[in-house]
C-alpha cells in the first residue's frame, strides 16, 4: 500500500531519545549514524520494523511505527531474553491502561475514578483556574509545545494530552521546526459548548465553528461534545441496567411457573426487550466514539495551524499559503490513534470518495485556481458560501496529500523556497512550477492520475 503507508518517525525533534530512564530498548543503528530505540517487531531481507518509543519526564510515553529499509540499517543491538520480555510487557501494560481509560470514558460515569494514568505514562495534571470563570476548577498540562487548560473531566484532559503529544511529534517529523525555541501554544479545552461560547464571547468573538486558532494570541479554543453527552448517556445506561434486571426477574418467574420450559410466545417479549436494549447500548457506544473522534479532529486540525505558524513558516519569514495550511491540517485531523500508536498517511475515505466523485464529474477545482485562492475562498460567512468553500478544502486536501506522500516534498528546501518566494511577491503559479519542477499542465495530468488510483487502504 505505497500511497497509504504509515509514516516512519525516524527523528523526533521535540523529544529526547529514549534511554534516560529505567527502560531498556532494542537499538537500530542506521548507516547515517543515527540510532533509533524501541522494540524490534520484525526484520527481513528488505525491512526492519521497529516500535520506536519516546519517554519524557512528566509526559505520556509515545510509541511510533517505524518501517525502515534494510539498506539504511547498519546493525541492530537486541535485548537479551529477560529484558526483551520486560519491554514487551511494559508496552502491553501501557496499551491496556490506555484502553481502560477509553473504556472508562465510554461509560461516561461521573462516579468513576478520577482516571489517573498509570505510572508508565507519568502524565502530570495540575489544578488551575478556568479562564472564563476563575471560580471554576480546571486542570493544566504543560508540554514543550503546548499548554493545555481544561475544565473537562480528568479522563478527557488525559485523552487530549496523550493524543496532542503524539500528533505534535508527527508534525515535527513531517515538517521539522525552523524556529529554535517557539512559545508553547495555549489550548483551552471547554467541557461543553456552553463553556466554549462563554470563552468566545469573553474574547469578543461570535463563531459558529466549535474550534479556532488565534495566531495573535497563539491560542486554540476548542469545545468538547463529551461533557454534553455525559448526563444523558449515563441516565440511559442506568435505565438499561434496570430494564435488563427486570427482564431477568420476569424470565425467572416464567421459568418457575412453567417448570423450566417457557413457551416461545411467553419468551418472545423478553428476547425482544433485550434486543432493543442491546441496540440502545450500541447507539451509546457509537455516540461516544463519534464524540471522541470529533474532539480529536478539532484538536489536531487547529494544533497544526498553530504549529505551522509558530514553528515552521512564521508570519515574519513567510506564511504558508492557505491551501497548503488547510490541506495539511485536514490530513492530520484524520490521524488514527490505536493500540497506543498514531498512524498518519492514510487517505481519508470520505474525502477520497468526494475526490473520486468530483473527478468523475469533472468538477475538481483546477490546481491553478487553488493556487490563486486567498483566505476568503475558504471562509463561510453565509450558507451559500458552503459549496464553494468545500470545493477549495477538498482540492487543498488532495494537493497536499500528493505533495506529502507521493512527491515527498514536506520538510524539503524546495518547499521552503516556495513559501519564501510567495513572501517576496513572486507569481503564485511560477513559484509552484519551480516547486514541482515541471510545467503546471504536466503536473495537473500527473496529479489527477495519482488521485484516480489512490485508495484509502
Amino acid at each position: 500500500m505505497p500511497q497509504s503507508a504509515v509514516i516512519v518517525f525516524a527523528m523526533l525533534c521535540l523529544a529526547a531519545a529514549p534511554g534516560g530512564d529505567e527502560w531498556k530498548y532494542d537499538v537500530v543503528h542506521l548507516k547515517s549514524g543515527e540510532t533509533l530505540s524501541g522494540l524490534l517487531v520484525e526484520q527481513d531481507a528488505k525491512h526492519v520494523y521497529l516500535r520506536k518509543i519516546v519517554r519524557k519526564p512528566g509526559a505520556p510515553t509515545l510509541i511510533f511505527s517505524a518501517d525502515l529499509k534494510r539498506t539504511d540499517v547498519d546493525h541492530v543491538d537486541l535485548l537479551d531474553g529477560a529484558d526483551h520480555d520486560q519491554l514487551v510487557q511494559r508496552i502491553h501494560d501501557l496499551i491496556r491502561q490506555r484502553e481502560a481509560l477509553a473504556a472508562q470514558l465510554k461509560r461516561l460515569d461521573p462516579d468513576a475514578s478520577k482516571g489517573q494514568l498509570a505510572s508508565e505514562d507519568e502524565l502530570t495534571l495540575k489544578p488551575a483556574p478556568w479562564p472564563a470563570d476563575p471560580k471554576v476548577k480546571a486542570l493544566v498540562y504543560e508540554s514543550t509545545e503546548f499548554r493545555l487548560v481544561s475544565d473537562a473531566w480528568p479522563e478527557v484532559v488525559q485523552l487530549a494530552a496523550v493524543n496532542l503529544e503524539q500528533v505534535y511529534a508527527a508534525f515535527a517529523h513531517m515538517l521539522p521546526p525552523r524556529v529554535a525555541a517557539p512559545a508553547p501554544t495555549t489550548i483551552l479545552l471547554a467541557q461543553s459548548l456552553a463553556d466554549y461560547k462563554a470563552l468566545v464571547a469573553q474574547q469578543g468573538r461570535n463563531l459558529f465553528n466549535p474550534a479556532y486558532f488565534d495566531p495573535t494570541k497563539n491560542q486554540i479554543v476548542c469545545a468538547s461534545d463529551i461533557g454534553r453527552l455525559s448526563d444523558a448517556l449515563e441516565r440511559v445506561r442506568r435505565d438499561a441496567e434496570k430494564a435488563l434486571a427486570d427482564l431477568k426477574s420476569k424470565e425467572k418467574d416464567l421459568s418457575q411457573a412453567f417448570g423450566g420450559r417457557v413457551p416461545a410466545d411467553q419468551m418472545a417479549p423478553i428476547l425482544e426487550g433485550r434486543r432493543r436494549i442491546k441496540a440502545i447500548q450500541g447507539q451509546n457506544e457509537e455516540a461516544f466514539v463519534n464524540a471522541r473522534r470529533r474532539l480529536l479532529r478539532r484538536l489536531y486540525h487547529e494544533a497544526f495551524h498553530a504549529y505551522l505558524s509558530n514553528c515552521v513558516y512564521t508570519p515574519a519569514d513567510g506564511e504558508a499559503p492557505r491551501w497548503l495550511n488547510e490541506g495539511l491540517a485536514q490530513i492530520f485531523e484524520t490521524a488514527v490513534y490505536e493500540v497506543g500508536e498514531l498512524r498518519v498517511g492514510h487517505a481519508d475515505r470520505d474525502r477520497l470518495d468526494a475526490v473520486h466523485a468530483a473527478l468523475a464529474k469533472g468538477t475538481l477545482l483546477p490546481t491553478a485556481d487553488l493556487l490563486r485562492a486567498d483566505y476568503k475562498q475558504f471562509q463561510v460567512a453565509h450558507s451559500t458560501d458552503r459549496e464553494s468553500s468545500d470545493q477549495y478544502y477538498l482540492a487543498s486536501w488532495a494537493l497536499a496529500f500528493d505533495l506529502a506522500f507521493h512527491r515527498k516534498l514536506l520538510g524539503t528546501k524546495a518547499l521552503d523556497d516556495y513559501v519564501h518566494a510567495l513572501k517576496r511577491g513572486s507569481d503564485r503559479l511560477d513559484a509552484f512550477r519551480e516547486l514541482v519542477g515541471e510545467p503546471l499542465t504536466d503536473f495537473e495530468k500527473e496529479h489527477l492520475e495519482f488521485l484516480k488510483h489512490l485508495r484509502s487502504d
